[in-house]
């Protein structure tokens, strides 16, 4: 297998597991919760910024099966994880974050996947 067969390969299945978890996350936002909502109006957040997270997750997965935007969506995937990352280090056990901390290494891996097909 060559190397550009393999970076294809590897963008298909990074997009797969970031769909599934940006997916179930931004569902399980939307959907109310309650472990994730009492989590965020614990550290002191509005309400609706559980939603708001929620619809950013379901259209950066949106966005990264659509060709002209896809790198831009990867983008915002990738700071939804950092922010996340951030969120657990500040107020939960540091060990809580390590999920968002994959994630982030994901949606940059695919930043340079799509920038490089894109070129």
């Amino acid at each position: 297998m060559t190397t550009s067969n393999s970076l294809k390969y590897g963008t298909y299945v990074a997009m797969g597991l970031a769909a599934l978890a940006f997916g179930g996350a931004g569902i399980a936002k939307l959907a109310g919760v309650e472990e994730i909502h009492r989590s965020i109006l614990n550290a002191g957040w509005p309400p609706v910024s559980v939603y708001v997270i929620g619809c950013l997750e379901i259209a950066g997965v949106v966005g990264m099966f659509i060709k002209p935007v896809r790198v831009l969506a990867a983008l915002g995937l990738a700071a939804t994880a950092l922010g996340a990352f951030l969120f657990h280090v500040v107020y939960t056990p540091i060990g809580e974050g390590i999920p968002a901390l994959v994630l982030l290494a994901l949606t940059c891996f695919l930043v340079f996947a799509f920038r490089r097909a894109d070129a």
